[in-house]
């Protein structure tokens, strides 16, 4: 049986379920019909570590909206538990309990995200192995966590940091390997070692410079192996990275970009006729570089489906590009990035000059003053601000101003020059980020 839609949706992530919220207000006649292979639309996977934490004490409410508001409110059709198996021109098939159907389709987008990348090594498969992918993930891990003391946690990235600071804060001793030199490679390693004496201050034990080779155990895990040893431990958490999931949209054609994602224009479409990529699987412009990139970010993945929903509703709309940013909490620490890092910034053919401070974050005479460290990076040539990063206390209006600098093409006398608020319970007179932009502008001048 074959089944017509005007417009298909492989993915309920932000930005499927934000572009299938956009066709059907802009053309409520449209049948639109999305396909989510688990049991939840609309969810924000980045919460799951502090579910594990029991910061976060049901998993609903990682879910932004229930099902019924897209289905009786909005008037989509959503398939979940449904997983796409094959994709052709006008035609996919999918299936669930109910078997496999046969959907025809005028219009298509591809919004299937990113997967965790697995190591092929021995031992992944174990019961107590995880990766955190969508919401039932962090119910499984969230159920075994309750028998278990020892935990390691593979990979330094986001996800890994966020992990560790939820599993030590739930009790557990945690062990976590990065294979590189130092965490949190999109930092710079000035900014990363800052990261790591919080890690360890906060008892996290930790190891640089260790790839993981196997999981031991029978039944489940009980020991984990890397490049320098083996460790007893009782669970895994598998934090290696993410990658696009572009199967799908090579099984019809669609071409992709030197990142791996899906290839794009502005307007979301891909080169296959009204076929349209958005969100974690596609590429888009890096307004830094000018160039495309791949952005695994929710607010740029809503971005993107609100753009492809309004494209493929007949609407002119276009995605500018994004920078990059990014901020996360480890423990005492909030960390914050946009732009790019030195070593980015000179693989790019850019001439990067930096320069980092460390400030109040309000008046020294206000109670619960902390302390911020900004780190500016510019073009030596031109003048240009290129990134930065912001680590300490109360960084979220900082980085995200320096974002919209990043965005606007912005020198580095532009950020000195910004007119920044100014009171003394939010803000020193001279905000640290005037103060990087000051020191950055003489470093430059050879002032």
């Amino acid at each position: 049986m074959t089944e017509k839609v005007d417009v298909a949706i492989i993915g309920g992530g932000p930005a499927g379920m934000t572009a299938a919220s956009r066709i059907k207000r802009i053309n409520p006649k449209l049948r639109v019909v999305v396909f989510e292979r688990s049991n939840y639309v609309s969810y924000a996977p980045c919460g799951l570590p502090y579910y594990l934490g029991g910061i976060v004490k049901e998993l609903d409410q990682l879910v932004h909206y229930p099902l019924r508001v897209f289905t009786e409110e909005r008037g989509i059709e959503v398939h979940i538990k449904t997983t796409v198996t094959e994709l052709g021109p006008g035609y996919l098939k999918a299936r669930n309990s109910d078997g496999e159907k046969t959907y025809e389709w005028n219009k298509l987008l591809i919004a299937t995200g990113a997967r965790p990348k697995i190591p092929k090594v021995d031992g992944i498969n174990l019961p107590g192995v995880f990766t955190l992918r969508v919401l039932e993930d962090g119910e499984s891990a969230r159920k075994y966590l309750q028998n278990v003391n020892r935990v390691a946690i593979v990979g330094g990235g986001y996800i890994g940091l966020e992990l560790a600071e939820n599993l030590k804060n739930l009790g557990k001793k945690v062990l976590l390997f990065e294979i590189l030199p130092h965490v949190l490679p999109a930092v710079d390693t000035d900014i990363a070692v800052l990261i790591e004496k919080e890690l360890v201050s906060n008892g996290v034990e930790l190891h640089l410079g260790e790839g993981l080779k196997a999981i031991h155990g029978k039944e489940r895990v009980e020991s984990l192996e890397t490049t320098n040893g083996e460790y007893k431990v009782e669970a895994v958490f598998i934090a290696t990275g993410i990658a696009p999931e572009t199967s799908l949209g090579e099984m019809l054609g669609v071409k992709k970009g030197a990142t791996g994602a899906l290839s794009v224009d502005k307007a979301m479409r891909t080169n296959v006729e009204n076929v349209f990529a958005a969100g974690d699987v596609a590429e888009a412009v890096n307004l830094v570089t000018g160039k495309p990139d791949w952005f695994p970010l929710a607010p740029v993945a809503n971005k993107m489906g609100y753009v492809a929903g309004a494209t493929m509703s007949g609407i002119d709309a276009e995605f500018p590009g994004a920078v990059g940013t990014s901020v996360m909490r480890v423990f005492g620490l909030e960390v914050g990035r946009t732009g790019l890092t030195e070593e980015r910034a000179r693989r790019e053919g850019f001439e990067p000059v930096s320069a980092t401070i460390t400030s109040n974050t309000k008046a020294s005479y206000i109670p619960g003053v902390g302390q911020v460290t900004v780190k500016l990076i510019a073009d030596a040539k031109t003048g240009r601000l290129l990134g930065g990063q912001i680590v300490g206390k109360d960084i979220l209006a900082r980085i995200n101003t320096l974002a919209t600098l990043l965005a606007m093409g912005a020198k580095v006398e532009d950020a000195f020059f910004a007119d920044l608020g100014y009171a003394p319970p939010f803000a020193p007179v001279w905000d640290p980020l005037i103060v990087a932009a000051r020191v950055l502008m003489g470093k430059m001048k050879g002032q």
